[in-house]
């Protein structure tokens, strides 16, 4: 739990107005990588087009999520990379990263446990309320906050740490 708590304390930093449903966004990403995505190349690959026409800001390239995991600016990314590059990592991640609900909920555990330390700008009972939420509807995958959407305009794909690079070399050789 030294990595994921070393993750939230760089998010909290980095975003200071997470909200609850942002916090569990971050801890669903980084033990069940972008397991919900789709793997149909075609259409990942136009939805991540169509959403490069509307992005712009001031991002990092990766932000790191933990579990050999991180968010990949796309905005950042098109300038370095090919969308196809991008697309296919994010289809390889969802493939290959497998994470597991026992220890998903061992993290929200940790995050329940240890909410204080991180100086989180929501309230306990803020948190309570949407774990409760999130509990009734089985532990989904969850969207960010409209507040965090608006001041952090996230764009990003969830790739395994250095595949995006790996991907690159290996279509050149």
């Amino acid at each position: 739990m030294e990595e994921l708590a070393r993750i939230l304390h760089t998010h909290v930093q980095k975003y200071p107005q997470m909200k609850p449903q942002d916090v569990i966004k971050l801890i669903y990403q980084n033990e069940f990588g972008p397991g919900h995505a789709m793997n149909d190349r075609t259409r990942v690959l136009l939805y991540l087009l169509d959403e490069c026409a509307d992005v712009e800001g001031d991002e990092d390239l990766f932000v790191p999520i933990g579990n050999h995991l991180v968010r990949v600016n796309i905005f950042k990314a098109a300038e370095i990379y090919s969308p196809e590059a991008v697309s296919e990592c994010f289809i390889r991640t969802a493939d290959i990263h497998r994470g597991s609900m026992t220890e998903y909920l061992r993290k929200l555990k940790f995050l329940q446990k240890h909410e204080e330390e991180f100086g989180f700008s929501f309230s306990h009972d803020e948190l309570t309320e949407f774990l409760a939420i999130h509990r009734s509807s089985a532990y989904p995958s969850v969207h960010h906050s409209k507040e965090y959407r608006t001041l952090y305009l996230p764009h990003y794909r969830v790739i395994r740490e250095n595949m995006l690079d790996s991907y690159l070399v290996d279509i050149t050789e």
